[in-house]
């Protein structure tokens, strides 16, 4: 598949997540980050917040969610960090739908 970008595509665009599903995971994100820094872990946000500026850039989209992919599975799975069960939840599925965001 052709974009309008003349960028060639091996897979149809819609077979990943939907833009509501995108924006919601970065919006978890987001979330994420302030929850760290309330609860001190000022180190584990400040990464975060790298990991999250690289997504930003556009030049690299979508390539660059795996930093940011990274960087949440690495929150999720560090178990000295306060995060409620909740959070952890959330992370999870952030993580699921920035991993299904197909790199051309």
């Amino acid at each position: 598949m052709r974009a309008a970008t003349g960028v060639s595509y091996d897979r149809p665009m819609d077979q990943g997540p939907s833009f509501p599903e995108i924006e919601a995971a970065l919006a978890v994100v987001q979330r994420t980050l302030d929850r760290l820094t309330a609860l001190g872990h000022d180190e584990q946000a400040f990464q975060l917040a790298k990991a999250q500026f690289s997504a930003s850039v556009r030049s690299s989209w979508p390539g660059n969610l795996s930093t940011l992919v990274g960087s949440l599975d690495a929150l999720a799975r560090d178990a000295t960090l306060r995060l409620s069960d909740e959070d952890r939840s959330d992370i999870a599925r952030a993580i699921g739908v920035l991993g299904k965001v197909h790199h051309p």
